[in-house]
């Protein structure tokens, strides 16, 4: 019988004006430096996060979450769904969101690797839905690696639309530490058609680490910026990896 695990999801993040997830998954860059999961896993993710839109109006700050469910199917296919909170006001946090995705190892060779990602993202109420195709490239250079990640996004309530986010990670032993930075960006998990801050633009840093062989913690703190990019915040993320095989 396989073990029963109790998530917790930690307060995090850095939005504004729409609710996401964080930037990176730094896990699949520090154990396979693909975003495919390794075939035969499943990993279970908490997220909730945390904005403060202005920093002397406590009202304004906003929450948001999501359970995320990860299985590697294939050496180079792994699938993904997601059940989301929306970013809104602490009082009225509840589910009202969910979304697939489907990632795929199109080609390896050397220090680089290409994935392609195919994503669903529905509105329980509403009828809300986007549709986003990406290709992330990732450099391996021993313990540094590179990301750049280019998204189309398209939906029935929304212009169809590029965006994209890029980073650098540096590993040490266990741990990650990197950089990122994004424009109206996609994110790394299930949420897509957000920005993760208020603004146009962000930068994160981010701190991931190994607390076990079965568990995977990251930290993320982001500024937005622009016009309207005044809000900043933290992000949590808390990973359960189970092998099945």
């Amino acid at each position: 019988m396989k073990k029963i695990v109790l998530i917790v999801a930690v307060t995090v993040a850095c939005l504004g004006t729409h609710t996401a997830v964080a930037c990176f998954d730094t896990y699949s860059f520090l154990r396979q430096h693909s975003m495919v999961y390794p075939k035969g896993l499943l990993a279970i993710e908490g997220n909730s996060e945390f904005v403060a839109q202005e920093l002397d109006q406590a009202d304004e700050d906003l929450f948001s979450g999501n359970l995320n469910a990860y299985y590697g199917i294939a050496d180079q296919f792994s699938v993904q769904a997601s059940v989301i909170s929306a970013e809104k006001p602490r009082h009225e946090y509840k589910a009202d969101e969910w979304a697939v995705r489907g990632v795929y190892g199109v080609f390896k060779h050397g220090r680089y690797s290409l994935d392609g990602i195919l994503e669903h993202h529905v509105a329980m109420r509403g009828g809300e839905q986007v549709l986003e195709l990406s290709a992330p490239s990732i450099f391996n250079f021993d313990r540094l690696t590179v990301v750049f990640h280019p998204v189309l996004a398209m939906g029935n309530e929304m212009a169809t639309g590029a965006r994209g986010h890029g980073g650098i990670f540096y590993a040490l032993g266990n741990s990650i530490l990197g950089v990122g930075a994004e424009y109206e960006s996609a994110q790394s998990s299930a949420n897509i058609g957000r920005r993760l801050v208020k603004g146009e633009a962000g930068t994160s840093l981010f701190l991931g680490s190994a607390v076990s062989r079965n568990l995977y913690w990251q930290n993320e703190l982001i500024k937005g910026w622009g016009a309207d990019g005044k809000d900043i915040g933290f992000a949590a993320t808390l990973k359960i990896l189970l092998p099945t095989k």
